[in-house]
């Protein structure tokens, strides 16, 4: 019997952003209760197949999950946890909301069924940065549902930002983040605007509108000192917190911990390390009809004449090895040299060498990066462990490159 993490993906939206790649659906009538269940039900032949006695961690995502209805969300909520009788509650459960969508009335909801941890879409108090992306939300809203979760909301508050928006200038951003942090969260996620190919940014910065990179980096690392001076330590890559409120949920992924994921566009994945079978990773269909269609027959009791609608990818260890790097040196904690000993012995050429697999040994990564104090070795118990250093998390991208 074991444990996993628990991601539960609500794909619906009121409309996309102009920055969003993600998997969305339209939601003007609302999340159909079908999806609800549906997600119940392949929730229960999750836990069936890896004989899961308990959720450590439960994130609901999207998409907008504050969508969902009051009793959508206590019905979701209660229903996972009776999934595995007994079980002690999860350490975590988070549950993302927008400013426009959340009241008090889902916010009361999602405390009683047990959530613990409430994630705030803010990404500006600046109007003009909020319009230019297409955000369904005013600066004033966002104030407004920020002071009424500072009233109702007695769990852990993590807040999201973006630096670099168009319509937003140096001053506007810090302005916008300082009153931000005057609501005292426990955890803020601090991104940089990413313009992603296919999305309606894309499409008008490639018909001239403009936009600076550089400019969009100066706020970040503006953004990361006003956090720090506020006592939110960075500890990955985009990721601010107070001394013990990080999340424990994302920390499953870049630890390479197993997680279940739910729902349509939803991704899970589950390793084997040790060699004699690969991991696999299933990615769910994006059509919300057929998702249901297929789960809520599972629940009748019905035998489902066709497999699942997902794809499924195995993993084999070189991939998993990489992806321990990929992940691990996001976080300021790093990488362990012992746990790379055990879980990459096969992996060839390295053969669980953690130094030597950093080019440590005189190699390119030595000469080229560390050399300028960018990656440092700590030793403790269980380690040695290797991480990047506050400056040296600025050129990941780089180092990765390198690791391919």
């Amino acid at each position: 019997m074991e444990e996993k993490s628990l991601y539960v993906h609500v794909p619906f939206c009121r409309g996309r952003c102009d920055y969003c790649d993600f998997f969305s659906t339209d939601c003007s009538a609302g999340v159909p209760d079908d999806y609800v269940q549906a997600l119940l039900s392949e929730a229960a032949f999750y836990v069936r197949a890896y004989r899961i006695r308990a959720f450590k961690t439960v994130y609901l995502g999207g998409g907008t999950p504050s969508l969902l209805s009051a009793r959508q969300l206590d019905c979701l909520l209660r229903g996972l946890v009776r999934l595995c009788p007994g079980a002690p509650q999860p350490a975590e459960v988070t549950v993302e909301m927008n400013p426009e969508t959340a009241d008090a009335e889902k916010l009361r909801a999602a405390r009683d069924a047990g959530a613990t941890r409430l994630s705030l879409g803010i990404q500006s108090l600046v109007d003009d940065a909020l319009r230019s992306v297409h955000r369904r939300c005013t600066a004033a809203q966002a104030e407004a549902s920020l002071a009424m979760v500072r009233e109702l909301w007695d769990g852990e508050l993590s807040l999201d930002v973006i630096a670099g928006l168009p319509g937003q200038d140096s001053e506007g951003f810090e302005d916008s983040l300082r009153r931000i942090c005057s609501y005292e969260p426990q955890h803020v996620s601090l991104y940089t605007l990413t313009v992603e190919d296919g999305t309606a940014l894309a499409r008008r910065i490639a018909e001239g509108e403009p936009w600076d990179a550089d400019a969009a980096d100066a706020q970040w690392l503006a953004g990361r000192s006003l956090l720090e001076a506020a006592g939110l330590a960075q500890y990955e890559v985009s990721n601010f917190a107070c001394p013990g409120h990080e999340s424990l949920h994302n920390t499953a992924y870049w630890m390479q911990q197993d997680y279940i994921g739910i729902g349509a566009g939803a991704v899970g994945t589950v390793y084997d390390f040790s060699g004699a079978a690969p991991g696999i990773r299933w990615t769910n269909t994006y059509d919300v009809r057929d998702y249901c269609r297929y789960w809520l027959s599972a629940a009748s009791g019905a035998s489902p004449r066709q497999p699942a609608p997902r794809s499924v990818e195995e993993l084999p260890l070189a991939t998993e090895e990489f992806e321990f790097l990929m992940m691990g040196l996001r976080t300021l904690r790093g990488v362990c040299g012992r746990v790379y000993r055990e879980r990459f012995a096969a992996v060839e050429p390295w053969h669980g060498d953690l130094a030597l697999r950093l080019g440590l040994h005189g190699g390119l990564w030595e000469r080229g990066i560390a050399r300028k104090e960018c990656l440092c070795r700590r030793d403790e118990e269980g380690g040695p462990w290797y991480a990047a250093t506050k400056s040296g998390i600025l050129f990941l991208n780089s180092l990765l490159r390198y690791l391919t």
